[in-house]
């Protein structure tokens, strides 16, 4: 091993330990205040709490907005990711298996739209028009439509990649498109699809501009207005602040730990094209 490779693999290690602390200092300074007494919060320190207060998450979980958010949140993530994962996957079969220029020019319109600002005054007016503003399904389809670039072309490549002899084959059995496409090739893309999942779980239950400017009552605040919404009654009671961000982040966190192996193996395996 050369000098200059050890070297990089200690810049590399150095820089790895300086990201983790940067994610983890914040992360375990919430967790300690959210034990403490609201006193002892307001120092925002490191140092062990007299006693350990449970009693905040109790006294959080309680709280009937943070109920309301739970649900609110569960259903719109559900809907998110079952909806884009279904509509990506199939654009994404279209657009791979057809050459011509209305694919390719769908294609380059899905390029754009990822790096497209998004525009929240039309987006309202639109579901003003609908009769979908302030609802759930509403910011289900607000969120389906700004993941759908991003995850339709991490899905294009993927299928790329499986061979066009096994549509032959199931055209020759006697399947039609439909068929084809639910029969055939949504189970091969397994290993994407849970890749995608997992982003887009994680977006939608950490999703907060969309709720803050397409809704206007509580009966459809998610997890993180109600932290916004929380903030602002208990401002200067920081461990019950505390104990509802952790409420908040614990799902996505227990989800993205015990899945993240699969994260960038199903980006690398969509982003190499067969």
């Amino acid at each position: 091993m050369t000098r200059r490779t050890t070297l990089l693999q200690l810049f590399t290690y150095l820089a790895a330990f300086v990201i983790v602390l940067i994610f983890i200092v914040p992360m375990a300074l919430v967790l300690l205040n959210s034990f403490k007494s609201s006193a002892e919060a307001s120092a925002f320190n490191f140092e062990l709490p007299q006693v350990w207060l449970f009693s905040n998450y109790l006294e959080v979980l309680t709280d009937k907005s943070v109920g309301r958010g739970l649900l609110n949140s569960a259903i719109i993530t559900v809907g998110v990711t079952v909806g884009t994962i279904l509509v990506c996957s199939i654009a994404a079969f279209v657009i791979a298996r057809r050459t011509n220029r209305m694919s390719a020019g769908v294609y380059s319109y899905l390029i754009a739209g990822m790096i497209a600002p998004f525009a929240f005054l039309p987006a309202i007016r639109v579901l003003q028009f609908l009769g979908l503003y302030n609802t759930h399904l509403g910011l289900i389809l607000v969120d389906i439509g700004t993941q759908v670039p991003f995850i339709t072309l991490i899905l294009v490549g993927f299928i790329k990649q499986i061979p066009r002899e096994l549509d032959e084959a199931a055209i020759l059995d006697g399947c039609g498109p439909f068929s084809l496409f639910f029969r055939v090739i949504f189970p091969l893309l397994k290993p994407v699809s849970f890749t995608a999942l997992i982003l887009l779980f994680t977006f939608a239950w950490n999703e907060f501009q969309n709720v803050l400017f397409l809704t206007s009552g509580s009966n459809v605040w998610t997890m993180p207005m109600t932290v916004f919404n929380f903030q602002g009654l208990h401002t200067y009671n920081y461990a019950l602040v505390c104990a509802n961000l952790i409420v908040t982040i614990l799902p996505v966190l227990v989800v993205y730990l015990f899945s993240q192996k699969y994260i960038m193996s199903g980006i690398m395996s969509g982003a190499v094209k067969g």
